[in-house]
């Protein structure tokens, strides 16, 4: 069955109105999801001496979907 767009605004209207009235806390505690990302989460930090250094360092380290790429010209 098909909805209109505002059936689901209502809809997603009336979920944020219910999750409103949580406490601070539960909203706090349930509002973040942690995303292991490889490559970056793996070391506890890096260091680059220069921007450039790091964008490289992305370039050629990162998994394209993690959206860590240089600028096509």
């Amino acid at each position: 069955m098909k909805t209109r767009a505002g059936d689901e605004w209502e809809l997603f209207a009336d979920q944020c109105r219910r999750q409103m009235q949580r406490p601070l806390r539960d909203r706090l505690r349930y509002g973040f999801y942690r995303q292991h990302k490889p490559v970056l989460d793996d070391a506890p930090y890096r260091t680059f001496a220069t921007t450039a250094e790091y964008r490289q360092w992305c370039h050629e380290n990162l998994p394209a979907y993690l959206g860590y790429r240089l600028a096509k010209d």
